[in-house]
């Protein structure tokens, strides 16, 4: 029993989302709170930005991986309150700058954590002045060791 308790306790320290962004003062398990701040946006202020949809890790060893996430603010506006939430708050992501003028790249890079082996899909948020707010950069693949 005690052996169950010990686990299942630094799991629960090990993925606790309380960690903070920045100093943006928001909280990561909050992700409604984020929306909010950023839909509050004109639209004639918003942008539009690209980034990729999916990422293929295809089979990976160990139990994390980097990953790096390129920004394009592709609009004509520039780009305010860039907040990037990874799925939880063990994962690492780099410094980045939260606004982007037009045109303008950045690559954030996120150190992901896989626990379980198998096939893994998680998806990372970001949040901004651009349309539609939320877009999400979803990560796949196998871990295999």
């Amino acid at each position: 029993m005690k052996k169950y308790s010990c686990i299942l306790f630094i799991l629960f320290l090990s993925c606790k989302e309380e960690k903070k962004v920045k100093n943006n003062g928001f909280n990561l398990k909050n992700s409604d709170e984020i929306y909010r701040k950023v839909s509050k946006i004109p639209d004639n202020q918003l942008t539009k930005i690209d980034v990729p949809e999916f990422i293929d890790l295809d089979t990976i060893e160990g139990d994390s991986k980097k990953i790096d996430i390129t920004i394009k603010n592709k609009g004509q506006r520039s780009l305010t309150s860039l907040i990037v939430k990874p799925p939880c708050s063990c994962n690492e992501v780099s410094k980045y700058d939260s606004i982007m003028l037009p045109n303008q790249s950045q690559t954030i890079s996120v150190n992901m954590k896989f626990e379980k082996l198998g096939n893994f899909y998680q998806g990372i948020s970001i949040y901004g002045s651009f349309y539609p707010y939320i877009k999400k950069v979803y990560i796949e693949g196998y871990r295999r060791k």
